[in-house]
């Protein structure tokens, strides 16, 4: 079914006319006459419009179509290793792009209106192909020195890549989903399955799906090679090699409470930690699989990282449009999806006088 049989259908068993929907989606009648006849591609800020106007979600408009759309295209969609696909791929994405089509547009529109727009630089544009560790160890070093970290911890990850213009957005999914990213034009977007709660593994997959969007790869490299790849990266950026070497230097041994000690400063699992190490030849791959046993006996004496890594920019810029007056409450709960008494129970209008 193509997405015009699809908006009849739906239109229909709401008992609307053509008038009807054009007048609750803010079209014309001949509008949704040229979309239903498939005459006219219907975009991506079109289609949210247009689930308003029918009153269901953009996924039940998506499910069963050949939606496509120029303007949005979602890229490099991977199932990531440990993704159990009990359902139907084909719908999973639908469902992920039906959500993201309304949340990307809200926020464009939202940093339109607050003249917050941020254009991201990617400082590995002309970076090399990645073919080696090397590479990715060289690659993530330029990064850290570019972005002024050098060699401290990356605190704060989400918050950062945000203001950088990274557009983040977070699912509830399968806890076995990890996330996945694209570009939207110019964006780079990665979205994160909040449902797992371990945050060193939510910034890690944060890390790795960076990879993804800034490193290239070489044209038909092999999908596993490029996910170590990326995973490699992912930890380099949490761990570089000297604040590991100033841990490890030439000592035959490591406690816990030492290991504990970089997974809180780093923010990387203690697992991660180990694969680094044996990423990086610190200990032959026998050696991990050893501490990797000793390290189930030592499980119940780990610690939590205290951190949250939650998206916050666009509530931020809701507030911001909000206090300065660039928007009308009925505007910021249309962006939002909250009412206008909900925006103001979470304090998108509480200011605080500065005179």
């Amino acid at each position: 079914m193509n997405i015009g049989d699809r908006i009849r259908e739906l239109r229909i068993k709401k008992g609307f006319s053509q008038e009807d929907l054009a007048i609750r989606s803010d079209f014309s009648k001949s509008y949704i006459q040229k979309f239903e006849e498939g005459q006219r591609e219907i975009r991506s800020s079109q289609l949210v419009q247009l689930s308003r106007g029918l009153g269901t979600s953009i996924v039940d408009i998506l499910n069963g179509t050949d939606y496509r759309s120029e303007e949005f295209t979602l890229r490099n969609i991977e199932f990531r290793e440990g993704f159990k696909i009990n359902f139907d791929r084909k719908f999973f994405e639908r469902k992920i792009l039906g959500e993201l089509h309304e949340k990307y547009n809200s926020y464009c529109k939202l940093e339109k209106l607050a003249d917050s727009i941020i254009i991201f630089q990617n400082p590995l544009k002309n970076f090399e192909e990645i073919t080696s560790k090397k590479h990715v160890e060289e690659a993530a070093k330029i990064l850290r020195k570019k972005w002024k970290f050098e060699t401290t911890p990356i605190y704060d990850l989400v918050i950062f890549l945000e203001d950088l213009g990274v557009k983040i957005f977070e699912v509830t999914e399968d806890e076995s989903f990890a996330g996945f990213s694209c570009w939207e034009k110019n964006s780079p977007i990665i979205v994160i399955n909040i449902k797992n709660t371990d945050i060193p593994r939510r910034r890690f997959t944060l890390l790795h799906e960076l990879a993804h969007l800034l490193l290239k790869f070489r044209k038909g490299e092999e999908y596993e090679k490029i996910e170590r790849f990326c995973d490699h990266f992912a930890g380099a950026m949490l761990l570089p090699y000297e604040a590991l070497v100033e841990y490890i230097g030439d000592k035959s041994s490591i406690t816990l409470e030492e290991l504990k000690r970089i997974k809180s400063r780093y923010g990387i699992s203690i697992f991660a930690i180990l694969i680094r190490m044996v990423s990086l030849e610190f200990i032959e791959w026998e050696k991990y699989q050893e501490w990797k046993e000793l390290y189930y006996s030592w499980k119940d004496k780990d610690i939590a990282y205290e951190d949250t890594e939650r998206v916050s920019r666009f509530n931020y810029l809701l507030a911001k449009g909000l206090n300065e007056k660039l928007f009308s409450k009925s505007m910021a709960s249309q962006l939002s999806g909250m009412t206008i008494s909900a925006l103001s129970r979470e304090s998108f209008t509480t200011e605080f006088t500065l005179k």
